[in-house]
């Protein structure tokens, strides 16, 4: 069985504004599923993305 977690991550991007199809890319190169995710700040170029996933 999955386990549902919630955490924060950073991500990087080279363009903005970012594509959404990019940011749940990156999630999943991390191991997680997503189910929900929002970006909560953004410093130049890093994205900092609140998530709920599936680990």
């Amino acid at each position: 069985m999955n386990k549902v977690i919630s955490k924060t991550i950073k991500i990087k991007t080279n363009t903005m504004p970012p594509r959404v199809d990019f940011i749940e890319n990156e999630i999943k190169k991390e191991g997680y599923k997503p189910i929900r995710w929002a970006i909560v700040d953004i410093e130049e170029n890093i994205l900092t993305i609140n998530l709920s996933a599936l680990a």
